[in-house]
């Protein structure tokens, strides 16, 4: 899949027997947990989306992202609302969980919707209850970032590895003990969170938008976890950045295009495009790495192509 990077997977079947059963397979997306910021009702969403940007070699501040909604960064990001235009802005492809569709209770639907995108290398942006708050849809929202799947459907031992903006440490839960109701059985709930029992709202990315089908997964590591929190006064920094393209010949000519601005970004006609940068290379091996600086305020979209695309 194109704008993809590699994922950690492992599985397998036994040698023994003539109907051998399927070991659990794990896949996990090398993508690091960020924090959110806490002004303006929280940016969590913001910064579920920042972190699966960052796979599609899209970086994309808390602010600006917010800014896409409303420049004046009053409207939260929400999922079943406007993260789908949002991810359309930044040029990236989406799929969303039809909760209105969907019979409930719909857990046990959303979380194979969700282990399926995963298993195909989408990180999903998923929602959750918190203790001490009270909205009737949901209260939070998470990046899915990995499972373990012991067969079909939802099964009760299949793990979830997701990122929650509040914390710098990947989270693990069965299915078992993810979902519940409103009431997170009162007083005496084992865990923070958990996946809404009843009504649930998921968007999973997909993809970079490319009707030229010749762009290369681009990933993008930032160093820090935190960005400087404008809201808060903080003053913009400079961020370093790893840019690393992957898939390539080894020989072949290609070119890495900049953007930090995602209304120049296309999807076709590249090396006529208003680009930020463009630097050209050889490919001397499958994969290559390009440092960078990024505006921790801003937007900063890379390309890769080969020459002349």
């Amino acid at each position: 899949m194109a704008g993809a990077a590699a994922a950690v997977a492992c599985g397998g079947r036994s040698s023994q027997g003539a109907s051998p059963a399927a070991s659990p397979t794990t896949v996990r997306l090398p993508i690091p947990p960020r924090l959110q910021w806490e002004e303006l009702d929280g940016y969590c969403g913001e910064c579920a989306i920042q972190q699966a940007a960052l796979l599609f070699g899209t970086y994309v501040s808390q602010f600006a992202c917010r800014g896409i909604i409303q420049p004046d960064q009053q409207s939260q990001l929400l999922v079943g609302v406007n993260e789908r235009a949002v991810l359309s802005a930044l040029r990236l492809t989406s799929a969303a969980f039809d909760f209105n569709r969907v019979p409930k209770p719909q857990f046990p639907a959303y979380f194979t919707w969700v282990k399926q995108h995963l298993l195909n290398l989408h990180p999903v942006l998923i929602v959750a209850y918190v203790q001490g708050l009270d909205d009737s849809d949901y209260d939070h929202i998470m990046l899915a970032t990995g499972v373990t799947s012991r067969g079909p459907g939802t099964l009760p031992t299949d793990e979830l590895f997701f990122n929650d903006p509040e914390s710098l440490v990947v989270n693990a839960r069965v299915a078992a003990t993810l979902a519940d109701t409103r009431a997170m059985r009162g007083n005496g709930a084992r865990f923070e969170v958990c996946i809404p029992q009843t009504t649930c709202f998921g968007c999973a990315v997909t993809g970079i938008q490319d009707l030229s089908r010749q762009a290369l997964p681009v990933q993008i590591a930032i160093k820090n976890a935190r960005e400087p929190n404008v809201i808060a006064g903080a003053v913009p920094q400079p961020l370093d950045a790893v840019v690393t393209i992957s898939h390539l010949v080894p020989g072949k000519p290609y070119t890495l295009y900049r953007y930090d601005d995602h209304r120049t970004v296309p999807t076709a006609n590249y090396a006529k495009s208003r680009c930020t940068s463009a630097t050209n290379f050889v490919a001397t091996a499958p994969q290559a790495t390009f440092p960078a600086v990024v505006r921790s305020n801003g937007v900063a979209v890379f390309r890769c192509l080969p020459a002349g695309v």
